[in-house]
């Protein structure tokens, strides 16, 4: 009688576990499926966009290679219908060293100052006269750049690092 009990007990202690697996292979699969999504957002163009070579004052680098250096938190989107590269990140010195913000500016700037860069792609290369950078400060636009001016301030902020 006492092993009937212990077996069924058994039993029924191995039936909710597998109702159990089954949840925990369910999450898991939600999982990666959240995470395919996640990886495709950023799309192939993007992928490409990022791998695009620059070349500027003898030293090359890549399109990634710039905005990783010269932001934090860096957020890519490409609309291929437009050309357009928007890349948007947190400010980090030394872009636009050359403003006379004190410590405490630049701390603030730091944790929450976006820049956000709108380049439009010709040829497999960045437009210059087609690029704009803004500098966004408690919702406020605080400095803005365009042209050709914008892009070479991107890249020798780039050399400097």
């Amino acid at each position: 009688m006492i092993k009937i009990a212990c077996i069924t007990s058994l039993c029924v202690l191995l039936a909710g576990c597998g109702n159990r697996l089954s949840e925990i292979k369910d999450a898991v699969s939600g999982i990666n499926s959240a995470a395919e999504t996640a990886a495709s957002a950023v799309g192939r163009d993007v992928h490409a966009i990022r791998a695009i070579a620059i070349d500027y004052k003898d030293t090359s680098f890549t399109v990634n290679d710039l905005f990783k250096t010269i932001l934090r938190d860096v957020r890519w989107d490409y609309d291929a219908e437009k050309s357009e590269l928007h890349v948007s990140g947190t400010w980090q010195a030394p872009l636009f060293s050359e403003q006379q913000w004190d410590d405490t500016m630049k701390k603030q700037l730091a944790e929450t100052g976006v820049v956000k860069i709108k380049c439009t792609i010709k040829d497999d290369k960045i437009d210059s006269a087609l690029t704009n950078v803004t500098l966004i400060f408690n919702d406020e636009t605080i400095l803005k750049m365009n042209g050709e001016d914008a892009l070479h301030h991107l890249y020798d902020t780039y050399l400097q690092k």
